[in-house]
Parts: C-alpha cells; structure tokens; sequence
C-alpha cells in the first residue's frame, strides 16, 4: 500500500554570497512523496531536493561533495502534504 511520507534531509556543505564574501552553508529540507516502503521515499526525496536544489544559484565546494542525511522519517500523513512546497532552511556551517 502506497503511504505519504514526510522525509526530513539536511545537506551541506555550499557556498553563497554574503556581503561580498563566500560563507559555507547547510540547509534543512521536509519533502513530502508518496510511495511504497520507507526506502522508496528516501530515494524519491533525496532526488527531488537534489533537482530542486541545483536550480538555486548555489556553488559547490570543490572537492567536498555535498552530502545529504536523513534526520527522521514519518510516515502514513494525510495525502493532503503532498501539496505542501517547502523550501530551505538555510544555516552557516561552522569551518572551525
């Protein structure tokens, strides 16, 4: 049985302009997919928030690949979060 399930992601490292300067930054992510076993909406939101993300004015950090964590799982929400558009909570990450 298909279920909707809310998939909590964090990815960092990238680089964004502020005041001038390139700050290393994270972000947060909610991605709402329905499908058929937790793995399959793993999958789905990871590549739904990779294309959602490449399509900011974004700039990777050369040879840190971004990597992307799921925080928490939560399954069996109403298909009514399907029509939810979350976008990123962005944080600084801390070089030191």
């Amino acid at each position: 049985m298909i279920h909707v399930y809310c998939v909590q992601l964090v990815g960092e490292p990238f680089l964004l302009d502020q005041d001038g300067a390139k700050v290393e930054f994270g972000f947060y992510r909610n991605e709402y997919v329905a499908a058929w076993s937790e793995e399959r909406a793993i999958a789905a939101a990871k590549a739904r928030t990779l294309e959602k993300f490449s399509s900011r004015s974004t700039e990777m950090i050369e040879g840190r690949p971004m990597t992307l964590k799921v925080e928490k799982v939560t399954s069996k929400l109403s298909p009514l979060r399907l029509f939810e558009n979350e976008g990123f909570l962005l944080f600084p990450v801390d070089s030191e």
